[in-house]
C-alpha cells in the first residue's frame, strides 16, 4: 500500500465517521486519508480484502489505480516444488468463427524463468504467460474465473478485448470462489489480458496476464503465424532457492532482471523456431510489461506490413521495427528470401541482452 499517512488522528476519525454515505465513497476517503485496510490471513500470507455488503459491489477493485481494496503486502510464498520447463508454443493454431468458453484457473506455481533460475509466481493455468486465446471480430466469449482453493490471495481477469463495466466483471474474488460473464469481441487486435487487482503492478510483475488475438471477420492471408509475448521479471532471492518478485525493483528502484519473449529468457535461443523461407511470416507481439516498452525486429528482414494492436484497419508498410507499449499489441508481416538464422529482438538492445530474443531458422 502507498499514500501518506493522516496528519492527525481526527483526521483519520472523520473519514471514519463517513460509513453513511456508502461503500464506495468510504473506500475512496479512506484511501486519500492514508487508511490501511485490516488484513485477513490466506496460508501464510498477509491478504487485504475490501468486503462490501451492497448489491452487485462484492470485492470489486477492478484495475482501479488506488489501493483501495488491495491484497497489501501478499506476494507469492516460495515454497514447494518447481514445475519442470516446458517450452511456450509460439505457434498459433488458426481459428473459426463462433461462440468460445474461456475458462482461466488462478493457480500458485513455482516455475523456471531462465536457464538454472526457479521463481515462485502468481499464474493463470499455471504457465507464465497464461495461454494464448484465439477469437473472431463478433464471436461471443464466454468467460469463467475461478481461483484454486489452495491460493494465497485474490485476484480478478482485466481483458483489453471487451468493452464493460470494470466493477461488474472484472471483480476480485478469493480463493475457492468462480465467477463466469460474457461478452462480444467486437474490435480486432493483439490484446493483453491480466490479473487487475490492487496493487496491479504487483499481480502483473508476478506473473498474472497473457494475449488474446481478436481475427477480423474477414479472417488473415495465410501465413505462419507466431506470438510473442514480451514481459519483465523483477527478481529477489528468497534464501529458499526460489527467486521472488521484488516490488520494490517494479516501481522504478531498479532494472529488470529478465526481459523475455514468452516467459523464459532466451528460450527460443536454446530453442530456435523453425520458418519456412518464401513463405510469409505473421508475428503478433503482445506487450504485457508492466514498465518496459519493446521496439520489436526481425535482424535481416523488413517487414512489409505493420499494424498497430494488430487491427488491419491500422496498416503501415515497410517498416524497420515496430514499438508497442506496455498493455499494447501489434503485428508484422514479413518473408525472407534465403536460409539463414533471423533473430527477432526487443531493439532497445539492453533488454534484448536480458532474454528478449529469439532465433528464427530459415530452411
Amino acid at each position: 500500500m502507498t499514500g501518506d499517512r493522516p496528519t492527525t488522528v481526527s483526521g483519520a476519525l472523520e473519514a471514519l465517521d463517513q460509513l453513511t454515505i456508502g461503500r464506495r465513497g468510504f473506500l475512496q476517503k479512506a484511501t486519500a486519508a492514508g487508511l490501511m485496510f485490516p488484513a485477513m490471513a490466506v496460508g501464510s500470507t498477509r491478504v487485504a480484502f475490501a468486503q462490501d455488503d451492497e448489491e452487485g459491489d462484492d470485492g470489486y477493485v477492478g484495475s482501479d489505480a488506488s489501493t483501495a481494496g488491495s491484497t497489501g503486502d501478499a506476494s507469492p510464498i516460495a515454497e514447494g516444488e518447481v514445475a519442470e520447463f516446458q517450452l511456450y508454443d509460439p505457434f498459433l493454431p488458426t481459428v473459426e468463427p463462433g461462440d468460445k468458453d474461456i475458462e482461466i484457473v488462478a493457480i500458485d506455481k513455482n516455475l523456471a524463468v531462465s536457464r538454472k533460475v526457479n521463481y515462485a509466481g502468481w499464474t493463470f493455468d499455471g504457465s507464465i504467460p497464461g495461454r494464448t486465446f484465439r477469437v473472431v471480430e463478433g464471436d461471443t466469449v464466454n468467460f469463467t474465473f475461478s481461483i484454486d482453493p489452495n491460493a494465497s490471495t485474490a485476484h480478478s481477469v482485466d481483458f483489453h478485448s471487451a468493452k464493460t463495466p470494470p466493477e461488474v466483471n472484472y471483480r476480485t474474488i478469493t480463493p475457492g470462489e468462480s465467477f463466469s460473464w460474457s461478452y462480444t469481441a467486437t474490435t480486432p487486435g493483439a490484446f493483453m489480458y491480466h490479473c487487475g487487482t490492487p496493487p496491479v503492478l504487483m499481480h502483473i510483475g508476478s506473473g498474472m496476464y497473457g494475449a488474446m488475438i481478436v481475427d477480423p471477420k474477414e479472417g488473415w492471408s495465410p501465413a505462419q503465424e507466431l506470438i510473442f509475448v514480451q514481459s519483465e521479471f523483477y527478481l529477489k532471492d528468497s534464501g529458499t532457492g526460489l527467486m521472488v518478485p521484488d516490488y520494490t525493483l517494479m516501481t522504478g528502484h531498479g532494472s529488470p532482471t529478465f526481459v523475455t519473449f514468452n516467459g523464459y529468457a532466451n528460450q527460443y535461443v536454446e530453442n530456435p523456431i523453425s520458418i519456412k523461407v518464401g513463405e510469409p511470416v505473421r508475428i503478433f507481439v503482445v506487450n504485457c510489461g508492466p514498465n518496459i516498452w519493446s521496439s520489436f525486429h526481425v535482424v535481416g528482414a523488413i517487414f512489409d506490413k505493420g499494424y498497430i494492436n494488430a487491427n488491419p484497419y491500422n496498416e503501415l508498410r515497410g517498416l524497420q521495427s515496430i514499438t508497442v507499449g506496455p498493455g499494447d499489441g501489434a503485428c508484422v508481416e514479413f518473408t525472407v528470401d534465403e536460409p539463414g538464422d533471423y533473430v527477432a529482438v526487443n531493439h532497445a538492445f539492453g533488454h534484448a541482452s536480458q532474454g528478449a530474443i529469439a532465433i528464427l531458422q530459415a530452411r
